[in-house]
């Protein structure tokens, strides 16, 4: 295996830079949220079609993982990351351009595609350098500095649009991903080896991805995992609505309130990368889960109480840390069912989570506007469905998975 992330520091400045590539995809998803009333106003359509510049986003990140893995494994990390950094540079700069919703669909879709490409990269990074405790481990540190993207996007994104409007949000995700690029480029080496590249055979490809995913091992933690970032999306496309129309939020004082609340998943990695090598992954994954069903059980207590903001706003906290926790462990969990083809792996996962989750965005589109409790349901259903796939993919391959957290 590669030792490219072998001592303390080096893992660190490993996960740094790629938790500097995995940011750009949350921050094109948080930092403008809380401008879709202003787009939906200046196209003159409504908020579900706004959002669905959301929902092509996940598409796009989802469907294009299947296209890129194989292009990973075949073509190594490093030069197909700088070509994906360097796509989403562009469409970001077209969708501040852009003159209709059309336009904007397009570009968010192609940005997509970017960031599909540069998830794959990270995740096939991560695995080439560590397996299983070891790789939870810099998947939890990695996730906690990604983690300040949910913090500090809406809060900047609230900023700029309600002073420059929603096209500077745009340009200001192209200026990161300028930088990222650029550290990239001078930080990160190639962690695949020519010698165990794949080569370029679209049938076998296509043999690969049956074979992981008739895989039990992969599919019952990928499944978990899908619907953890379910719940997550449900969230996300619900709570620019309920917290302005319902509870009259500005656009500033929603990037904030949201920003705070994504503190509590940067809490949850940190726990997993801290408890981990003690706990174990399977054990971590089900206390991730149970506290993501009692977060969404509070905040269907406060949507339907007095409680009101306050009751969601204290729910929300404890799923978030449930689910820094729960997708940190079984992201690792997933990824260590594949010793091989390990680009496909990561590009399966990414295509189940995201896809699977694009579809909580229309939902949580029409369940918002009906009201606080409705959108909070919605939010506990998901949450029953996290705990119960946790229950059946830790519970089946139990043996396995505790052997792995051991390594």
């Amino acid at each position: 295996m590669h030792s490219a992330a072998s001592t303390p520091t080096a893992r660190v400045g490993f996960a740094i830079s790629l938790a500097l590539i995995g940011a750009l995809g949350p921050s094109a998803v948080d930092m403008y949220l809380a401008s879709m009333p202003s787009i939906a106003s200046e196209f003159a359509t409504s908020y579900a079609g706004v959002q669905l510049t959301l929902t092509v986003f996940l598409l796009a990140m989802g469907a294009g993982q299947l296209l890129f893995g194989p292009l990973v494994d075949t073509l190594g990390r490093r030069r197909p990351l700088l070509a994906g950094l360097l796509v989403f540079v562009l469409s970001s700069l077209a969708a501040a351009a852009a003159p209709d919703l059309n336009s904007l669909l397009l570009a968010r879709f192609i940005q997509g595609l970017g960031s599909a490409l540069t998830l794959v990269v990270i995740m096939s990074m991560v695995r080439d350098v560590a397996e299983g405790a070891r790789a939870a481990q810099i998947f939890a540190l990695l996730m906690t500095i990604e983690g300040l993207a949910p913090v500090i996007a809406p809060a900047l994104g609230g900023f700029v649009g309600a002073h420059f409007g929603w096209r500077a949000i745009m340009l200001v995700l192209a200026a990161l991903g300028v930088l990222v690029l650029f550290n990239s480029a001078v930080m990160l080496k190639e962690t695949l080896p020519q010698d165990q590249r794949m080569a370029w055979q679209p049938r076998e490809f296509l043999r690969t991805y049956v074979r992981i995913a008739c895989d039990r091992q992969f599919l019952r933690p990928a499944l978990a995992l899908s619907a953890v970032f379910f719940f997550l999306f449900a969230y996300i496309g619900g709570a620019a609505f309920v917290y302005q129309h319902h509870f009259g939020l500005s656009v500033e004082a929603f990037g904030t309130l949201f920003g705070a609340t994504g503190v509590a998943i940067l809490l949850g990695a940190i726990t997993a990368g801290r408890l981990v090598a003690r706990k174990g992954l399977v054990r971590l994954a089900r206390w991730g889960a149970a506290c993501m069903f009692v977060g969404a059980v509070l905040v269907l207590a406060g949507a339907l109480s007095a409680a009101g903001l306050v009751g969601i706003v204290a729910g929300m906290a404890v799923a978030m840390f449930g689910l820094g926790i729960a997708e940190a462990t079984l992201m690792s969990l997933v990824m260590s069912s594949q010793s091989k083809a390990l680009g496909s792996t990561a590009a399966l996962l990414g295509a189940f989570q995201l896809i699977i989750s694009s579809f909580a965005t229309p939902l949580s589109g029409i369940m918002a506007p009906l009201g606080a409790a409705y959108w909070a349901l919605l939010l506990g259903l998901s949450a029953v469905f996290v705990a119960l796939l946790v229950h059946i993919s830790t519970r089946h391959a139990e043996p396995h998975l505790q052997s792995l957290a051991g390594h």
